[in-house]
């Protein structure tokens, strides 16, 4: 899924027929993708193979309600952003929404610029989920041309060991490991230490095994 795909998409779950129609119309006419469901099991019938986007929400829906499908998109660990509408009573109930990740709610009644806004904030958090998870996968896959011994030997890197360090722990020569270094910045493709440093952090790279060893005191 691009960031691109994502722009404009508006998934719409209200069970409410005029109105779902009436949002639907409204928000087509400012360029949003939109696609509308009757009810929250419609919706999660087919939302994993959805481009990403903004779910418009309904708290209050016979069968799944608003707060049942916010929590089956968190245990799924969707990326879609939510944006719950809810009744003049049901306040506390989309503040339980946002607590447990909804980007924001919408009062009824409600001016349609206002759920603009709030459509426009949960996109710009899509963006930038999008480009973290991209940074992840590129990260990752440069990761995965290094050998094991090389990602051992980034390890050392990361906790800011020196070489002669990481030689002892593990258990090779400092000749070896400089070697070990060249290739990993190398095949990172990187030129500076804090470059290659980042590339570990944003694939999660976790120390592990010798490197970790504590070094024999005196």
């Amino acid at each position: 899924m691009t960031i691109a795909e994502a722009e404009r998409n508006v998934f719409l779950v209200d069970d409410d027929n005029d109105v779902r129609d009436e949002l639907a119309t409204a928000l087509s006419m400012r360029g949003f993708a939109v696609r509308a469901f009757a009810d929250g099991e419609t919706f999660l019938a087919v939302q994993n193979v959805l481009p990403g986007g903004c779910v418009v929400l309904d708290l209050n829906m016979p069968g799944l309600n608003g707060m049942d499908v916010q929590a089956a998109l968190a245990e799924r660990d969707s990326a879609h952003k939510v944006v719950v509408l809810t009744g003049s009573g049901s306040v506390p109930a989309a503040v339980r929404a946002m607590h447990a990740g909804a980007i924001d709610f919408i009062e009824k009644p409600f001016r349609i610029e206002d759920l603009v806004r709030a459509i426009g904030r949960a996109l710009t958090h899509q963006r930038q989920s999008l480009r973290e998870a991209n940074r992840r996968r590129e990260a990752q896959a440069q990761i995965d041309r290094l050998s094991e011994r090389e990602r051992d030997v980034l390890a050392g890197m990361v906790l800011g060991l020196a070489n002669k360090i990481i030689a002892y722990r593990l258990g090779l020569s400092v000749r070896t490991v400089e070697t070990y270094r060249a290739h990993v910045m190398d095949k990172l493709a990187v030129r500076s230490l804090a470059e290659a440093v980042q590339i570990a952090i944003d694939a999660e790279l976790s120390p592990k095994g010798d490197i970790l060893r504590v070094d024999p005191v005196g």
